[in-house]
């Protein structure tokens, strides 16, 4: 009668496991937590009156894209904003554009617009300000990625959490648990001879 290779098909169990439950973690960090998926562009940018050209980025994905103004910290007083942007491809056409205008009381960011950009084409972002933006141009950045790309990854965590660890957990117990044996065999053997 033949005997099965059990501690070989429990090893293979074992790492399937394993495999299986770190999947999902590892695909949310990689794919969806890279920085390039969550915001293609943030170049610094000087909000003093006149023109600003980002440089050329590719979006990632053909979802709707947020296109924001941020800065580090928060106006000390109200600060008027006014600017029109337009998105524009490498051939020259314009994908988007839009106006803002708007007074920041206490924010430190202004979201210009949104728009749904073709993956894979190079863009670029051309702002016109029209008059100096008081107090904000010191750490400005000028910004474009899906909106809450990060609150993507922050709900898809706490699942590749749990499923790491009812699937991924077990499959590394019994890794261990057969590490375990096979050495205490191995030692068992060792003496006996």
């Amino acid at each position: 009668m033949k005997k099965w290779p059990w501690n070989k098909i429990l090893v293979w169990v074992g790492w399937l496991l394993l495999v299986v439950g770190v999947t999902p973690g590892a695909y949310i960090l990689l794919r969806l937590g890279a920085p390039h998926h969550q915001k293609p562009l943030s170049v610094p940018v000087s909000l003093k009156r006149g023109e600003f050209t980002s440089p050329y980025f590719t979006p990632g994905s053909s979802g709707d894209y947020q296109v924001e103004l941020n800065w580090d910290g928060i106006p000390a007083r109200q600060t008027d904003v006014e600017l029109d942007w337009k998105i524009e491809a490498d051939n020259g056409s314009v994908i988007q554009h839009g106006a803002y205008s708007g007074i920041m009381r206490g924010a430190n960011n202004a979201k210009l617009g949104q728009y749904r950009p073709t993956a894979g084409q190079r863009q670029r972002i051309a702002l016109e300000i029209h008059q100096d933006v008081e107090g904000t141009s010191a750490n400005a950045k000028l910004e474009a990625g899906p909106p809450e790309a990060a609150l993507d990854v922050s709900n898809a965590l706490p699942f590749a959490a749990h499923w790491e660890a009812y699937v991924a957990g077990p499959g590394a117990i019994l890794l261990l648990v057969l590490l375990i044996l096979g050495a205490i065999r191995r030692k068992k053997s060792a003496a006996a001879s």
